[in-house]
């Protein structure tokens, strides 16, 4: 039993990692791989998922052979229309495609108070990617004959490697026709009232339980023993929170990524919810409240918009806005961070962005343009912090990158004013995703507990305090409310 692995695998928005661990949770390898794809248009190419996953499996190394089961974490919402023989008809559309907006809002009064109850979140692109449906219809009308399902990336992957097409509740809670307060099925009213077919939807399946063996193709390419098991995909969050063990009783977890969320452990659903997101965990008699803002992507967005194009350009911004002295801090602009349509709890249909506190005309020095950047983006990272946890005041558990150095997880503690325990493991989700796919063979891989405590600077609380409110002010002037 000791020389088994276990392989997890985390298709993110913008790149897959994978990771190599034994039974006792020690990770005996990693790899990283960005995909090819814009996220401009709302749409997504699914060849970038698979051949991203190929990149980062193989280099996990020889050791990768020893691995017995495969489990995988995927990025939701993403709607992607397969085939019969499980290949996508066109690119995935995701949450911020054109035209979906207006199409949902429709789509919502056809629902009924009923089965909205029951889905248990607000009726946007975020929460109803099922509605994409009809963008596909009107933009492929040659293809709707060959139409089998509406997946999400995690079936593609799923089918890709096993040949069997599933979803699991933590992805079917943001299609907008699933039963989220049961956690379990679809609901065929909300389906019909949408023109979507029941038989169009894929087979709802226990995240982590047997999808079916890898094929040999598949496991030809990856490098991995042919027939060892594959895993239903989970939501890339809910791994994360599997990784740390997050329970009712936790701190909240703060994911840091191209998207960062702000999660919360439910024992029980909240049939009421119109603010956050919600959705069934992988965890049974679990769901999760989750507030999410676009972090990591504003963050390089507005890099980019300060000139910084090469490779670790974000890195060096962090840092120069680290060492920046108070003094400085107190005369620098401020920046709204709202690059894209931003999701729950914040639901924002239309971008937002751009230096704000500055004269018409005014120079603003590189450095204080990068301290303005990644200040907006913690100050809405703290936004959506207060409406998720209203009034818990308890630990913040944060996931992290810190293979560039701890400056940036600092400068979230000064934000928040409040202390972070942070796990460093740059794979988390990933990490997530085999343990979750072991314990469903009765192996209980432990959690990741090593975690390093960050407080907030206490002499820097009233400048931050009192940028935190004029930050407020100007977002508020702008978005008119």
């Amino acid at each position: 039993m000791s020389g088994e692995l276990y392989v997890g695998v985390d298709v993110g928005t913008t790149a897959t990692k994978a990771i190599l661990v034994d039974v006792d949770g020690q990770v005996v390898a990693r790899g990283r791989a960005a995909h090819d794809a814009s996220l401009s248009a709302g749409r997504v190419d699914p060849a970038c998922w698979w051949a991203s996953v190929v990149d980062a499996v193989v280099q996990l190394g020889g050791a990768r052979a020893r691995a017995v089961t495969v489990g995988i974490s995927v990025h939701a919402p993403v709607l992607v229309p397969m085939g019969e023989d499980g290949r996508p008809l066109s690119d995935g559309y995701r949450f911020d495609a054109p035209g979906l907006p207006g199409l949902v809002s429709a789509a919502a009064t056809a629902i009924g108070s009923d089965a909205l109850a029951r889905i248990g979140n607000p009726y946007t692109p975020a929460t109803a990617i099922v509605v994409a449906s009809r963008l596909f219809e009107r933009e492929h009308g040659d293809r709707v004959g060959a139409l089998r399902w509406f997946g999400s990336v995690g079936s593609v992957l799923g089918h890709r490697m096993t040949g069997e097409v599933a979803i699991d509740p933590s992805q079917a809670s943001y299609y907008g026709c699933f039963d989220v307060v049961g956690g379990a099925q679809w609901l065929a009213p909300a389906a019909a009232a949408l023109g979507v077919s029941l038989e169009r939807l894929p087979p709802v399946r226990p995240s982590g339980s047997l999808l079916g063996p890898l094929l040999p193709d598949a496991a030809e390419i990856l490098g991995l023993t042919p027939g060892i098991r594959v895993c239903v995909p989970g939501g890339d969050t809910p791994s994360a929170a599997v990784a740390v063990g997050l329970g009712s009783d936790a701190a909240t977890l703060l994911t840091l990524g191209t998207t960062h969320v702000v999660t919360r452990l439910r024992t029980a659903p909240d049939a009421r919810n119109r603010r956050l997101l919600q959705r069934a965990h992988l965890v049974d008699g679990a769901w999760l409240a989750h507030g999410a803002t676009n972090g990591g992507l504003a963050l390089s967005v507005g890099v980019r918009k300060m000139g910084g194009q090469a490779e670790g350009a974000v890195a060096d911004v962090i840092a120069a806005a680290a060492a920046l002295p108070p003094a400085e801090i107190a005369m620098a602009p401020y920046w709204l961070p709202h690059v894209i349509p931003e999701r729950g709890p914040l639901w924002m249909s239309e971008p937002a962005t751009g230096l704000v506190g500055v004269r018409d005309g005014a120079a603003v020095e590189t450095r204080m343009a990068a301290w303005a950047v990644i200040e907006g983006v913690l100050f809405a990272d703290r936004l959506v912090l207060g409406q998720v946890e209203g009034h818990f005041t308890g630990p913040i558990r944060v996931s992290a990158d810190l293979s560039g150095g701890a400056d940036i997880v600092q400068l979230v503690a000064d934000a928040f004013g409040r202390e972070l325990r942070v796990v460093s493991e740059s794979h988390l989700s990933a990490l997530g995703a085999a343990r979750h796919a072991a314990a469903a063979e009765g192996i209980h891989i432990p959690a990741d507990s090593a975690e390093l405590v960050v407080a907030p600077r206490y002499e820097r609380r009233n400048l931050v305090e009192t940028r935190w409110e004029t930050w407020r002010t100007h977002r508020a002037a702008r978005l008119g409310s």
